[in-house]
């Protein structure tokens, strides 16, 4: 039987720094649709994950303009998706339905059906930390924990496992009413006009009550979700309706960019903070520096580092004066380089890809994910020399290409530019170059220029911890990520020519003689459910499959680093189709690289050869497993490997026509086998919102079902003005699940979860 210790040492095994657990009776006083059972109707759990900010992003991000975010959260969102997902893997394996929720994912921007709230996430993270015992709600609603008052950052996942819940929480109060988060709010969301009668909102959790603040989530959603310059905006107190910031906008009022809320900034429980305003205006958090070797740490950063698929690591000292100019105008950069002497850089070497049609997108697609992950392992690193009691700050100015060029990296030309709040590239943006192959950099052997050449992703954090420099290679072990596939497939590259739609292996890879196929499953109750139930949300759908793209290539990118150690050439492929099909609308990271999602349907014949299963109607792979409910990614080498096994078991498709049926665009037609796809109709349902009932409607899309057409700018300027001037972000997605994933029987079983 599964126990609440077994899920915690997971989770922390997983990353996390606090981890509760709720039982869904806590939530009966919620709106319907904001329950646990509104995703999962069978749940009996809450998990409750949360990794914290190291202290320094917070009290150094909000500098100078209360916009700019800095490090405040790099690497935590992907972070807290991957331990959701891992988590969820982990426990469907044991038998338990589960649905992983992203960090951040679906807001209801307009009141929908009993919320008649906006701004309103479909599950609140907040909430449920609260729920799970971790801590309680402060007067601005942030969600404060003992250890580290409100540098928290959530994820929570749902699952029918009935597990021994948390009490809530009963110890010191955390909140002592200091008024910090109303002083220096910039949007004055707490003042005057702007504080309803009576004043606080109420939540009952459990048998217990809390209050805060009744905010104007309009005035915040503004600030801080789309970005406008508050500082300016702390002249406007009256009459800032939604018009007239659209007016703001188009004005060409600047958006530095952030997601930066004083509110929390300046927030902490008494119990842990004091000042030092020398340092910074923020409040401190209290902390004990530990007596640790520095041999030590240093094998402790190595790693974490190599986990986090780093297989470069440099410690230079912080004297970059030619950084200075990517520091925002009154930035204290004198005072930063001083309080943070050291800056830790860490590098994944990426392959070259030889010229050849879409292999650039390739290449992007592994840029973008090794980036995320590098982002990660720099996170993870900052976490621990903070839980040590010194401090550490993720970058996002360009030091991190200045500190990766003396290192010797060199620029991954591949990666595409990502504004951040300094207005120059971000710390996953690399512009060093090196300026000769015949040095060599802090006495590295001369016999590694060669790997040093390669393109480097990397990242970069500063600390105040006392280490030596450094520049050296680390080992990448491909059992680490290879633990969250579920099958992998090998098949002679020569099998895959002539397959219609598929590229040739040796045109993209000359002298490809082997092709891996890495495949990982989708939670079944996630996808069977997703926009069918009260909360009506495919926002763990979508996630999953950013997710998985991630997973599989990972996996995939440390196999190749092992083929290549053993003189063998290896390159990471997420899409193999000859003229491939991208969604309409690019998810999250793959937004920056301007990349839609690989089509399932066009990658199915390379896995299906390849042993894994066999085709449906539906054009899908089908796997015993999964039925067509997972993605894959693709290893091409020159290493001649042992094929896998044909897929010899029972015919899995019936031609039972569901999917057909299921589709509400009417996009699969029965006349053929497999069924013909219209690609437009298709696209349209799955990535711009076209099925009503999934909830869409409420974040701002207006365009009504059967309004097809070849026009997709003109359809698009129908949305709410909400999105179409609101966000600036072209990653602002809306998405729905694919129906013919959820009819599809094969695979199936009636828990939802495997046995």
């Amino acid at each position: 039987m599964l126990t609440s210790k077994a899920v915690k040492e997971k989770a922390r095994e997983l990353g996390a720094d606090l981890v509760g657990i709720a039982p869904v009776s806590r939530w009966e006083n919620a709106p319907v649709e904001l329950r646990p059972q509104a995703h999962l109707p069978e749940a009996k759990s809450v998990i409750v994950l949360s990794i914290h900010h190291p202290d320094a992003s917070v009290e150094w991000g909000g500098l100078p303009n209360s916009n700019y975010s800095g490090p405040f959260q790099l690497g935590m969102i992907p972070k807290l998706d991957t331990m959701s997902w891992r988590m969820t893997k982990f426990l469907e394996g044991l038998g338990y339905a589960t649905i992983p929720l992203p960090c951040t994912g679906f807001w209801r921007h307009r009141p929908y059906k009993g919320i008649t709230t906006t701004n309103t996430a479909s599950f609140s993270h907040r909430h449920a930390f609260i729920a799970a015992g971790l801590g309680e709600f402060g007067w601005n609603n942030l969600a404060l924990s003992p250890e580290y008052g409100p540098r928290n950052r959530l994820v929570s996942l749902i699952t029918s496992a009935e597990l021994e819940p948390d009490a809530l929480y009963s110890g010191e109060r955390l909140c002592d009413r200091c008024g910090m988060c109303e002083n220096k709010c910039p949007g004055k969301n707490y003042r005057k006009e702007m504080l309803l009668d009576p004043g606080f909102d109420e939540v009952k959790v459990g048998d217990k009550v809390f209050r805060y603040a009744k905010l104007n989530r309009f005035r915040c959603l503004w600030g801080e979700q789309f970005a406008l310059d508050m500082d300016r905006l702390i002249e406007v107190t009256e009459d800032l309706d939604e018009n007239r910031l659209y007016d703001f906008i188009e004005s060409g009022m600047e958006r530095p960019g952030g997601e930066f809320g004083n509110c929390f900034r300046f927030c902490m429980s008494k119990n842990i903070r004091k000042w030092e305003t020398k340092y910074t205006t923020a409040p401190r958090r209290i902390k004990k520096q530990q007596n640790i070797e520095v041999e030590q740490v240093l094998d402790e950063i190595r790693r974490i580092a190599a986990s986090g698929g780093a297989d470069r690591l440099a410690i230079q000292r912080n004297d970059f004066p030619e950084a200075a100019p990517s520091f925002v105008k009154g930035y204290p950069v004198e005072h930063f380089t001083k309080s943070f002497p050291y800056v830790i850089t860490l590098g994944r070497t990426l392959p070259e890809y030889p010229e050849y049609p879409f292999n650039d997108d390739n290449r992007k697609y592994l840029s973008v994910t090794t980036k995320v992950r590098i982002g990660m392992a720099a996170m993870d690193i900052a976490r621990y020399l903070d839980d040590l009691g010194f401090e550490a700050v993720q970058d996002w100015t360009e030091t991190n290409n200045f500190a990766a060029a003396r290192a010797g990296f060199r620029r991954d030309s591949a990666s595409p530019a990502r504004a951040t709040s300094t207005g120059g590239q971000s710390c996953f943006d690399i512009i060093a170059e090196r300026s000769s192959d015949s040095i060599v950099i802090a006495g590295m052997a001369a016999d590694n220029l060669a790997i040093r050449n390669q393109p480097v992703s990397s990242n970069s954090l500063f600390t105040n911890f006392p280490l030596p420099e450094i520049n050296e290679s680390l080992k990448i072990d491909s059992t680490l990520s290879g633990k969250n596939i579920d099958r992998v497939a090998i098949i002679r590259a020569d099998r895959l020519k002539g397959i219609p739609g598929i590229s040739d292996p040796e045109k993209i890879l000359p002298g490809c003689r082997s092709v891996l196929v890495f495949l990982t499953g989708m939670p079944e109750r996630m996808v069977e459910l997703a926009a069918a139930q009260e909360a009506e949300c495919a926002m763990s759908y979508a996630y999953s499959q950013y997710q998985l793209i991630r997973e599989t290539l990972w996996a995939a990118h440390d196999r190749a680093t092992e083929l290549e150690a053993q003189g063998f050439t290896a390159l990471p492929i997420a899409d193999l189709a000859e003229n491939p099909i991208r969604n309409l609308a690019p998810y999250w990271e793959f937004a920056w690289a301007r990349l839609g999602h690989p089509d399932l349907r066009q990658n199915a014949p390379a896995a299906a050869i390849a042993g894994l299963g066999e085709i449906g109607a539906n054009g899908l792979l089908l796997t015993p497993e999964f039925g067509p409910r997972q993605r894959f990614s693709f290893l091409l080498t020159t290493a001649v490997l042992e094929e896998s096994l044909p897929y010899s078991g029972p015919s899995l498709c019936t031609h039972c026509g569901k999917c057909a049926q299921a589709c509400p665009m009417q996009a699969l037609s029965t006349t053929a086998f497999p069924y013909a796809r219209d690609e437009r109709k298709c696209r349209w349902s799955r990535t711009l919102g076209m099925v009503p009932e999934s909830g869409i409607s409420c974040a701002g899309w207006n365009v009504q079902p059967g309004e097809i057409t070849d026009d997709i700018e003109e359809a698009q300027s129908r949305k709410d003005p909400l999105q179409l001037k609101g966000y600036k972000y072209p990653n602002q997605v809306d998405t729905v699940v694919e129906r013919c994933l959820q009819a599809c029987p094969v695979g199936k079983t009636k828990s939802g979860a495997k046995k």
